[in-house]
């Protein structure tokens, strides 16, 4: 029997250029699936779920009134796609439901988000401040990272409070973003609010991924890029089968191939990456 390193240079550019056409069919090619979003909510509406945010599944949960019922939560990641966006929240207003929509600084939108939260749904921040800092400062390591959290902390205070101000929403829960650098250092955004006297100071009462939210939920569904579009199965049979609560994690930019913004998205991603590869730590 060949040992696995020595088959794998027939097999290794087969599955590059696969991966690198999905990459491409996603970001230029995709069809706008919004319709698949309104036969969700069709669904679940009449299978008797009620479908909340974040922030107001979380008010339910304070109040302990779960009960027996039926609970599906929206939440969306708000990475690149502010035009898709639109579209996916304005078949929420049509359905009468609401759902959370966190936006990173670099898609911030503030007449947007006074909109969303005008209509009972939650705006609010998807922050990133370890990758931003990471890429910024050129660092190699997690125990760099590690080393420079107070730092790190401060600067997301300084954000959070700045898109507060210009807001004027509540940010009451935030949502950790995923970005390449964190993958490679080993270590998430998230872990920047582990910190109880952070969140106390800035009036952060949940995020996204804590466990005392988590702990509620029956089943907890993403999307994906082509072709994986769910990556945790259906939901839809988590509707069928009525599982008591029940979030569905969305990014816009699955939903429908917005290829100036994709294609400027790919463009500085590259050029994060050349960079932080060319220079030297500072």
């Amino acid at each position: 029997m060949e040992k696995p390193h020595q088959t794998q240079p027939a097999y290794r550019p087969k599955a590059l250029l696969r991966q690198g056409w999905y990459r491409f069919y996603s970001d230029f090619l995709l069809p706008n699936r919004t319709a698949e979003l309104r036969g969700l909510l069709e669904r679940a509406l009449a299978q008797g779920y009620e479908v909340h945010s974040i922030a107001s599944i979380w008010e339910k949960i304070k109040s302990g009134g779960l009960g027996q019922g039926l609970y599906l939560v929206l939440r969306l990641d708000i990475d690149t796609d502010l035009r898709t966006t639109r579209a996916l929240w304005q078949v929420m207003r049509e359905m009468k439901v609401r759902g959370s929509f966190y936006f990173r600084l670099s898609t911030l939108d503030v007449g947007l988000m006074q909109e969303i939260h005008a209509s009972g749904s939650e705006a609010s921040y998807h922050y990133e401040e370890i990758a931003t800092y990471a890429k910024r400062h050129r660092l190699k390591s997690r125990a760099e990272v590690e080393a420079r959290m107070p730092a790190i902390r401060a600067l997301f205070a300084e954000n959070y409070r700045r898109v507060k101000a210009l807001t004027g929403l509540p940010l009451h829960t935030v949502a950790s973003h995923g970005d390449w650098i964190n993958r490679r250092l080993g270590i998430t955004n998230l872990e920047l609010l582990q910190d109880p006297s952070l969140r106390e100071a800035l009036g952060i009462e949940l995020e996204a991924y804590d466990q005392a939210l988590h702990r509620h939920y029956a089943r907890r569904y993403s999307d994906g890029a082509y072709p994986g579009l769910w990556l945790d199965g259906d939901p839809l049979e988590a509707l069928e089968n009525r599982l008591s609560v029940v979030e569905i994690l969305m990014h816009p930019r699955h939903w429908a191939a917005n290829v100036p913004v994709n294609l400027l998205d790919n463009i500085q991603r590259i050029g994060e990456e050349l960079l932080y590869h060319s220079l030297p730590a500072r």
